[in-house]
């Protein structure tokens, strides 16, 4: 396969990934108050997901005959996300800021599978669509406990 729009995005979204899950990471590591014995092992399980999500886009970009993005400095260099700085976090404030992250991921998701469906990629397309699925998850669930 030979859609090289499809394969950036692909790769912008591995970059995506990584550094949301230092994000998660960070704010694992960080978190205080009161939600604290909650969020804390509700973290472990974001960045289980997270690097299974990695693993399967990059072995996809593989599988189309491409290689994946595979540093730090190309990751930021192309990444719709900002990074957090090392601080303490309340639970709501790290729930918060993985709210709006997951609604950067979910609309980078909907790019992805955008150029998978007119490129007729079905196994890209079903990857994707999966991925984006438990997004709209997390952001209905987060947004409940928000609320």
């Amino acid at each position: 396969m030979e859609n090289k729009d499809l394969v950036f995005q692909m790769n912008k979204f591995v970059g995506d990934l990584h550094v949301f899950k230092t994000k998660v990471h960070n704010f694992h590591w960080n978190l205080t108050g009161e939600h604290f014995f909650v969020i804390h092992p509700m973290l472990d399980g974001i960045m289980g997901e997270i690097d299974a999500q990695i693993d399967s886009v990059a072995e996809r970009i593989l599988m189309i005959g491409h290689r994946p993005f595979g540093s730090l400095e190309i990751y930021l260099k192309h990444t719709v996300l900002a990074e957090a700085e090392t601080k303490a976090y309340p639970a709501k404030e790290a729930v918060k800021l993985m709210l709006e992250d997951f609604k950067l991921l979910l609309a980078e998701a909907n790019i992805i599978m955008g150029i998978a469906e007119k490129e007729d990629d079905q196994e890209t397309l079903t990857l994707v669509t999966d991925i984006a699925a438990l997004y709209q998850k997390h952001i209905w669930m987060f947004g409940a406990w928000l609320a």
